[in-house]
């Protein structure tokens, strides 16, 4: 039985200071449908997954194989972690205490989360703005150089709030890029916003013009994990109003 996270590498890979692209389903499923379209373009491979015991009963299949619906790609200088399944609140600390432990045995020197902030006139939007939240001043000084706005003030609830929290307390350099997206539906168009940031922080030059060519057949495909990620968005809503701080009430 595994009642622990663990991560299970099916290739080992020599890393060098890698950076951690992470993408996991919320809001307008940006960090998903991101982190797809790059693993795309670069070829990654699979180098890992994460099992548990405690996950839902699901495997995907990819190319007539079963596969963990949570899974790490990469090569020497990239990581990337995408989930093809929400995540239950209650499985997040533990999720992110593993990768935590993970990313210290590969000396990483970067970790990106990447996700959505809903915006209730995003169709009047025609380029959606990215914001930044970092950990530390070498953070922030990368959301500065690539002019990127500054998430000032707020509230992050779920995953990825949890990540970016443990790896400050680990002195991990931690990035969280959230851009303006549609709450209930697929948005390849943030994606693309975010991934042109994810391109000039790291120097890369990956072509976001088909995530807005097929615009309107990535939303068709992605309906279904977006459904499943509305319900465990409303769970985790529930939570933030229970625990908001007084300041922001």
């Amino acid at each position: 039985m595994k009642d622990s996270i663990e991560i299970i590498e099916t290739t080992k890979l020599v890393t060098e200071k890698p950076v951690v692209i992470i993408g996991i389903p919320d809001i307008g499923l940006v960090g998903s449908i991101a982190t797809f379209h790059i693993l795309d373009k670069l070829k990654l491979e699979e180098i890992a997954h994460l099992e548990s015991d405690k996950f839902p009963p699901v495997i995907v299949v990819h190319d007539k194989r079963p596969k963990s619906p949570i899974r790490i790609y990469g090569n020497k200088d990239i990581l990337i972690l995408i989930s093809e399944i929400p995540i239950n609140s209650s499985l997040i600390p533990e999720i992110s205490r593993s990768l935590i432990e993970w990313f210290k045995t590969k000396d990483v020197s970067l970790v990106m989360s990447l996700g959505g902030i809903a915006h209730p006139d995003r169709l009047e939007i025609k380029k959606p703005t990215v914001y930044g939240l970092g950990t530390d001043e070498e953070t922030d000084e990368i959301l500065k150089k690539n002019d990127i706005n500054i998430f000032e003030e707020g509230l992050i609830v779920g995953p990825n709030g949890i990540i970016i929290r443990d790896c400050m307390k680990n002195g991990i350099p931690s990035l969280y890029l959230m851009t303006e997206s549609h709450y209930r539906y697929p948005d390849p168009g943030a994606a693309a916003s975010i991934i042109e940031i994810i391109n000039k922080i790291l120097n890369l030059n990956i072509d976001v013009r088909e995530l807005l060519d097929k615009e309107e057949e990535i939303k068709i495909k992605a309906r279904d994990l977006m459904k499943r990620t509305e319900q465990s968005m409303k769970e985790m809503q529930k939570i933030r109003e229970k625990e908001i701080p007084m300041m922001y009430r």
